[in-house]
């Protein structure tokens, strides 16, 4: 395990480093960065970059193929936790602190750019996109994970986002979970786009301990959460949000878990 520094990042770093991403990681998406792994076709010797990689979710399962894989995320804490938990399970992986809309790698550096429900929350989606296909070699793969706006969790982002005010004018990051959103960003320079939408099932004790776990341990709903208690109007986003959950709920009586839908997105350079 290796690590390497780069500028210090403001505000999205901030969001995205309170609660407990590792921990909402580990309950509710275990598998999805190792599904994206071999959706994405790694072999032993492939240079990868796993962009906005929080604490390894896909880079960890990348770098158990015998891929030469580094990890980069704007949020020193997770890039710790990762690295942590790589050193635990004798896994390298380089782990490097940057900004997704500037990437601090040589054109062409990669032979698969990963991204598993992190590149589609950068603020400036075009330069991040265009970033994604600057650094993958030609006969490269761009291998990407996002929410849907239709599922589970692309509603629940949705809400949040209107109960906290967020720009309209600005892009939402669920285009990143439609196809004609993918193509629009990344295929006037790639080719041979294919796509697979799956569910991944969310568990919790109930729909009310899912949303209140979420929004003691995933950042950017600790953040919403916080705003709207200072004015008085969180309870009425966590009652929508409870509904939102469970309407989607498919443990019927013997437990709960929330059915969330994501894209898988495959191009190629």
């Amino acid at each position: 395990m290796s690590t390497a520094g780069a500028q210090t990042a403001a505000g999205p770093a901030e969001g995205w480093s309170i609660g407990d991403y590792a921990e909402v990681c580990d309950r509710m998406i275990p598998e999805l960065g190792a599904q994206l792994v071999e959706r994405a076709g790694l072999a032993a010797g492939h240079d990868v970059l796993d962009v906005a990689a929080g604490t390894g979710n896909a880079a960890l399962p990348a770098a158990a193929t015998g891929a030469l894989v580094t990890a980069l995320d704007i949020t020193p804490a997770l890039l710790e936790a990762g690295a942590k938990r790589a050193s635990a399970t004798g896994l390298a992986v380089t782990w490097v602190h940057g900004d997704a809309h500037a990437l601090p790698f040589a054109d062409r550096a990669f032979d698969r750019v990963l991204s598993c429900v992190g590149v589609q929350f950068c603020s400036d989606q075009r330069a991040a996109a265009a970033e994604l296909i600057r650094v993958c070699r030609p006969g490269g793969r761009i291998a990407l994970t996002s929410w849907t706006p239709e599922g589970f969790i692309g509603r629940v982002i949705a809400a949040i986002a209107k109960a906290t005010g967020a720009d309209p004018s600005r892009p939402s990051p669920l285009v990143w979970g439609r196809e004609d959103g993918v193509i629009e960003l990344l295929g006037d320079h790639t080719h041979g786009a294919s796509f697979e939408r799956a569910h991944v099932e969310m568990p919790a004790a109930s729909a009310v301990g899912w949303v209140d776990f979420m929004a003691q341990a995933y950042g950017p709903m600790v953040r919403a959460r916080a705003a709207l208690e200072t004015r008085h109007v969180w309870e009425p986003l966590r009652d929508q949000l409870i509904e939102i959950a469970a309407a989607h709920d498919t443990g019927g009586n013997e437990a709960f878990a929330a059915r969330a839908e994501y894209l898988n997105a495959l191009l190629e350079r």
